[in-house]
């Protein structure tokens, strides 16, 4: 008989299938280092089979001798004397490194590191290459428009004739080729300041080999004019102006003062005094509202856009080559992909990261076990068979010629048809024999197991193609999603640098502490986005406190175990990056309502290798407090002190320099509203869209409810700690996606959704005893008698005769699931009788719009 599959929807299951089959396992590949002296398929049963027990390890997966040690003494050739040397550690000038008890090839992670006259390459040291080697570059960004006065760094990425990104250091020399800039430089950057007003040219210019590129340049003269905004707004994305959004400034009561359409150069002069709302509408791109501006600033504002995520789709097929060989037992080979997210995460839409999820079964010993995984995770082995591609969707931004099926690349850079991100994984193959126990058990936790994990080993690889061109188009019309292929190396670049990294104090998420940490490095990519290079995770479970649960090996808790590779495959030189990820609930697919995180960001000059802590990374800033007591009223009255379309802050969030809050309709699209930190205790009353553009802060359904709402607290500084608010951001350009992102220290998330009332039981059409319980569930609404709680539900019932008809029955109690049970009375009965669940709040008031849900069932 088929075994029945379980299925597991365990908490952060698309990081932790991952890494429990891979941290905790032992090293044994069949492809290990070669050993001098000793037979590549020595057979054994124990460690004393061995050629010298001290300098040799039985792997019992594989029954096969490989070399064993306790530090990087034991990998040299002083050590363990000629007999036994390891070849491919005395072949290259950085030796090996012991990890997890195995001798390994030692990696770089900069120039420095190496011998004088070679450079740093995929960990490697080696000779720089030829500079006639590129053929062609790329500026970033390539297209800027700014005031007069403006500095902007530049970046040149180079690839050679088959498109391979390449990294050629300094010998790129850069110049200034019109009077629109100033500045020069050598270097894979350069900064140039934008000198003179003047229209759209080539200006700066980098040479390198045999390629030149220019970044095109539209200098803004400087903006005096009293009485008067100049807004520019550009795609936040591509650096493209956006002709013809509507500008609009409000008053503090919501009422539209002046209101201009941006020209081709996407500028627009308002007429603005005192203390103003700046909006920005336009049907492509999210809405942003700049609340709380005083006119006593610059008056001239960037306000960038991101395009409306779900409005066109696309991206890359992924597929992966070049395993290490296993033994009969088989292996399980896993490999989380996805392209670079520009800016912070959470701007991007959940389905533009991770996608749905689907099920895969596993089989070992006899057991099966159903797993849920997001689409962007390729599994094989265990009974898995071959994966389909895998799709890794894609952002919008620049792409070229290159680009198969797109002729004119400005003409689909300016509707949002193309991108060019950098394709990742981050891989892993354990044989069958060497799993982590309980794996397969019943009810275990993925993420337990990694917790609990012994030393990380070497198993996981990282894979990077920098530049990966892809279209985007409106999702159906007849026409399949394009996607390009891209094939992965399973094993490109080892995570050879374990760390241990000591994570802040963990906040309170709504009612107790998060039940994770997740610690994720990455390089910031320009014109890309953020790569992820390695992570690691911690539980907070025993105690649920303040601090990760202690990890083996480590001896106080609060500090997490980290693996990753070095930048490699063109991203040599750019800035590492950590983030600490304290959550609770599901890490895939849709965000349920009520989800909170909180991260905290900080460089990194590079990763260690230091497996046991010795030097913990730490993070020079705390976890922002989460932003609850987010109130909205959409009416057209006031509603529980709120005036109408009033959004409010019941309370400042301690460290917080800006608030956003964005409402997400159906259509996913959005409208964020960002001001001041300290201003979202104030409240800001939203003006009305001009005529012909929808409200977002509606569903867009035929009821007329609420959109989703979800609200983000940021703490953003400049390098030298001074705090940055909206109107400063907006004055400087710091709103654009990567400024922000790399002013950003620390944010904290809170996805509100919007109030909704379902059904459990009974169903449509049931047949209930007299004095039946029903039961609802509740989402993006706290049920509860408190006066921070939301309110509670009311049951209506008509249509059951004299014992329920115009019956009313309420509830302000739920459950930690939000279900809340209502108790008919005995007396009431009828062949049809219609149950109306609706949201009040504390004073049995209908919200408005009014949330309902029917049922009409049979009372006999």
């Amino acid at each position: 008989m088929r075994p029945v599959p379980l299925t597991v929807r365990s908490p952060g299951l698309v990081l932790a299938l991952l890494l429990a089959c891979a941290m905790g396992c032992a090293m044994g590949d069949s492809d290990a280092p070669f050993i001098q002296g000793e037979s590549p398929n020595a057979a054994c049963t124990v460690d004393q089979d061995c050629a010298d027990a001290s300098l040799f390890f039985c792997n019992t997966a594989l029954s096969r001798c490989e070399a064993a040690c306790r530090s990087d003494d034991d990998c040299s050739v002083k050590r363990r004397g000629q007999q036994h040397a390891i070849l491919d550690c005395e072949l290259q000038s950085l030796g090996c490194r012991c990890d997890a008890n195995r001798c390994v090839p030692a990696l770089c992670t900069g120039d420095d590191a190496c011998e004088e006259g070679e450079v740093c390459r995929d960990g490697t040291c080696g000779q720089p290459l030829p500079e006639d080697l590129a053929t062609v570059c790329h500026v970033v960004p390539e297209r800027v428009v700014a005031p007069v006065g403006t500095s902007v760094r530049f970046e040149a990425w180079v690839s050679d004739a088959k498109g391979q990104a390449i990294v050629l250091g300094e010998r790129i020399t850069w110049k200034a080729v019109t009077a629109l800039v100033t500045g020069t430089g050598t270097g894979p950057s350069a900064t140039f300041t934008l000198a003179s007003p003047g229209a759209e040219a080539e200006a700066v210019e980098a040479r390198v080999g045999k390629a030149t590129c220019r970044a095109r340049i539209t200098v803004l003269p400087p903006h005096a004019a009293p009485d008067q905004l100049r807004v520019l707004v550009t795609d936040a994305l591509t650096g493209h102006p956006v002709k013809g959004a509507s500008v609009l400034v409000s008053d503090t009561l919501g009422q539209t003062l002046a209101r201009e359409a941006t020209d081709a150069v996407g500028v627009a002069v308002v007429a603005a005094r005192g203390e103003v709302g700046v909006s920005v509408f336009h049907e492509d791109f999210g809405y942003l509202t700049l609340a709380h501006y005083d006119v006593k600033g610059s008056r001239d504002l960037r306000l960038p856009l991101r395009r409306n995520p779900a409005d066109r789709a696309g991206g890359v097929r992924s597929v992966f080559k070049n395993f290490a060989p296993v033994g009969s037992g088989g292996a399980l080979a896993l490999g989380l992909t996805g392209l670079s997210v520009p800016g912070l995460a959470s701007e991007a839409a959940p389905a533009q990261v991770t996608g749905p999820e689907r099920p895969v079964d596993l089989k070992l010993g006899g057991a099966t076990r159903r797993f849920q995984v997001p689409d962007n995770l390729w599994v094989f082995g265990l009974g898995v068979s071959a994966q389909p591609d895998i799709i890794a969707p894609g952002i919008a931004g620049v792409c070229d010629s290159g680009l198969p099926d797109v002729a004119e690349p400005e003409e689909a850079m300016r509707t949002g048809a193309c991108g060019t991100r950098s394709a990742w994984a981050l891989t892993a193959q354990v044989p069958s024999g060497e799993l982590p126990a309980g794996m397969m058990d019943p009810g275990t936790d993925p993420l337990l197991l990694l917790a609990r994990a012994l030393p990380q080993s070497g198993r996981f690889s990282s894979s990077i193609i920098r530049d990966v061109q892809f279209t985007l188009r409106p999702p159906g019309g007849g026409e399949g999603v394009r996607t390009t292929p891209v094939t992965h190396d399973f094993r490109q670049v080892p995570l050879g640098f374990p760390f241990v990294v000591r994570v802040p104090a963990l906040p309170l998420l709504r009612e107790g502490y998060p039940e994770r940490a997740l610690v994720l490095g990455t390089v910031a990519v320009p014109g890309r986005g953020l790569v992820p290079l390695g992570l690691g995770a911690a539980v907070n479970a025993n105690p649920s406190d303040p601090l990760t649960d202690t990890q083996p090996g480590l001896l106080t808790p609060g500090f997490v175990r980290v693996r990753m590779a070095p930048a490699h495959h063109g991203l040599e030189g750019q800035p590492y990056r950590l983030l600490a990820l304290a959550s609770s609930g599901p890490l895939t697919g849709e965000v349920p309502a009520g989800a909170a995180t909180s991260a905290v960001f900080a460089p990194l000059d590079a990763p260690r290798f230091d497996p046991e802590g010795t030097q913990p990374v730490t993070f020079s800033d705390a976890f922002l407090a989460v932003p609850e007591g987010s109130r909205y009223n959409p009416d057209l009255l006031p509603w529980h002190g709120l005036l109408p379309r009033e959004w409010r802050l019941d309370a400042t969030v301690p460290l917080a320099t800006v608030v956003r809050t964005t409402f997400t309709n159906a259509a996913g699209r959005r409208w964020t509203v960002v001001m001041d930190g300290r201003r979202a205790v104030s409240g800001v009353r939203l003006p009305v869209p001009p005529s012909g553009l929808e409200d977002r802060t509606f569903q867009g359904d035929t009821e007329g409810s609420r959109a989703s709402l979800s609200v983000e607290a940021l703490r953003v500084t400049t390098a030298e700690g001074i705090s940055l608010g909206a109107p400063a951001l907006a004055e400087s350009g710091g709103l654009s996606p990567e400024a922000l992102a790399e002013a950003t220290r620390s944010v904290s998330t809170l996805h509100q959704g919007r109030p909704q009332v379902l059904w459990v039981e009974p169903g449509e059409g049931a047949s209930l005893t007299r004095g039946a319980t029903v039961r609802v569930r509740v989402d993006g609404f706290r049920v509860g008698p408190a006066l921070t709680d939301d309110g509670g539900v009311m049951l209506t019932v008509r249509g059951g005769g004299p014992g329920c008809d115009g019956l009313w029955l309420s509830s302000d109690l739920a459950s930690r699931s939000g279900e809340v049970a209502l108790t008919l009375p005995a007396t009431c009965s009828g062949a049809e009788v219609v149950l109306a669940a609706s949201l009040v709040d504390g004073l049995h008031l209908p919200l408005r719009p009014a949330v309902t849900a029917v049922r009409t069932v049979r009372v006999p």
